[in-house]
């Protein structure tokens, strides 16, 4: 069971404790868990009020104290503070209280001295796209084998992560923490409060770019995992990102790396004796996605990979799964066939079915890194031998590399082979402009509309026989509405 001590959070926050003295006396006095949220706080907890530019949690201290806490973490500057002081003479019971610079500073604290004391090996997970998927896939693999948690949901910023530490049991042995980002120095931030004993970076893409600038930015935002690793840990890289490979070839980090790739960069990647997880005889179909893993640390092994959910986005899902595992000790076969029990998230590359007609529902995000899998992945389904439709959706948060994206994903429906696609969103009227003064891709043009509801009528229309759908868009643009009325079109 989880025990926070009044004196362990008085030290990581260097706040100032206030008690009664019937607390002050009490030895064994601990809080259960920590809150930040009256909405769901209980009896003994610690509540901790956040600020932000339009809230400010001090207003619900008074519904925190009526259901219980243990403890109230109030700022030195909040106007609320020498009330709930008061208490302290008039109530015996009084919640304690601990007056801190920043309350947010201090949850984070919090989470950061917690996971000085837990016995958790911390697997962090970060990238421009890829993460929910890989933390996931790490979590299937392992959990057999060790006592496993995962963040939960997007628990993944500068409020989620902390929640997911202070969530952990104290007697998991591996906790897989997802570490995402809005703004510059947020990875930073993260890695310092989790410690990861094996970091991952995906990909660095042009996801966020609206917000971090130039793709120099985003992989010093990615790198920067690394400031709160101990330094023991293990870096798992990317191989087949060329910014990551560039910079670790030339900065040649103190911190052990290893590389996940496909197989054809293998021989340049594995260069003095650099150790590197791939992917061989990879086969994908409506039933599922199947290859060989393989790495130069076992030459000998084979890790036979099945998954019942076609994609090639979990491919290096997979692969880092394998690599953790082996850092971590444990079974490789185990692992690998453990991987047959992972399942999909909503909306990303869920595969539906309605009469003869296949549906790719890829509706949950969108960046060009996840267009082009999409698009392979669905080209891979239809196999030349059915008619491929794409409908696409804006890309968004790419600032100045959005044109320069949308103009290349038409690139990409080429080679994926697609038959005809429909465009959504004001992202894709660079493509649409593109693609109708061009001969080569008039043909593929179906139409375009601001919204997917506007197109649903005509993908209707144009869907038939055995064809394959992808809908594919950042969710702002909902697209799971146009996946809905095609699994529930009547025949």
């Amino acid at each position: 069971m989880t025990r926070f001590l009044p004196t362990q959070i008085k030290l990581w926050t260097d706040g100032e404790l206030l008690q009664t003295e019937k607390h002050a006396e009490d030895s064994e006095r601990y809080y259960p868990s920590i809150s930040t949220d009256t909405r769901s706080i209980k009896r003994g907890e610690v509540f901790v009020p956040l600020r932000g530019d339009h809230f400010d949690g001090h207003h619900f201290l008074h519904k925190a104290y009526e259901r219980g806490a243990g403890m109230l973490v109030i700022a030195c500057d909040a106007p609320e503070k020498d009330e709930f002081v008061s208490l302290l003479e008039t109530d015996e019971d009084a919640p304690d209280i601990l007056i801190v610079e920043d309350t947010w500073k201090a949850y984070q604290d919090i989470a950061s001295g917690y996971r000085t004391v837990l016995e958790a090996s911390v697997i962090g997970v970060t990238g421009s796209v890829g993460k929910t998927t890989t933390r996931r896939m790490i979590y299937c693999m392992i959990e057999s084998q060790v006592r496993a948690e995962q963040s939960q949901r997007n628990y993944n910023n500068q409020v989620g992560l902390p929640r997911t530490i202070l969530a952990t049991n104290p007697k998991t042995q591996a906790l897989v923490a997802e570490l995402g980002m809005d703004r510059k120095g947020e990875i930073r931030t993260l890695s310092h409060i989790s410690r990861p004993d094996i970091s991952i970076i995906t990909g660095v893409g042009v996801s966020h770019a609206e917000y971090l600038g130039s793709m120099r930015d985003i992989l010093e935002e990615k790198i920067s995992v690394m400031d709160g690793m101990k330094s023991n840990g293990l870096l798992l890289l990317n191989g087949d990102d060329a910014l990551l490979e560039n910079w670790a070839v030339s900065e040649e980090p103190e911190i052990s790396h290893w590389y996940i790739c496909s197989e054809k960069n293998v021989g340049r990647l594995e260069r003095e004796g650099i150790p590197v997880f791939w992917a061989e005889n990879v086969r994908i179909d409506s039933q599922g996605l199947s290859f060989i893993g393989r790495s130069n640390l076992t030459p000998d092994e084979r890790w036979p990979i099945y998954l019942t959910h076609p994609g090639l986005h979990l491919i290096p899902a997979v692969l880092f799964g394998l690599a953790v595992v082996y850092a971590m000790g444990l079974n490789m076969q185990e692992a690998a066939a453990s991987a047959r029990n992972f399942t999909t998230s909503e909306h990303r590359q869920e595969l539906f079915r309605s009469g003869a007609v296949d549906i790719i529902d890829d509706t949950y995000n969108s960046s060009p890194e996840s267009l082009q899998s999409a698009l392979r992945t669905a080209s891979m389904m239809a196999g030349g031998r059915r008619r491929l439709v794409a409908v696409i959706g804006g890309m968004r948060e790419l600032g100045r590399y959005s044109k320069e994206a949308h103009l290349e994903a038409m690139n990409e429906l080429s080679a994926a082979d697609v038959d005809r696609v429909f465009l959504i969103g004001d992202e894709t009227k660079v493509m649409r402009d593109a693609m109708l003064s061009d001969h080569l891709f008039q043909p593929m043009f179906a139409g375009w509309y601001e919204t997917g509801e506007e197109a649903i009528p005509d993908v209707l229309d144009e869907v038939h026989g055995d064809d394959l759908v992808l809908v594919k868009a950042s969710r702002y643009y909902e697209l799971d509405h146009v996946v809905t009325a095609l699994v529930e079109r009547k025949s």
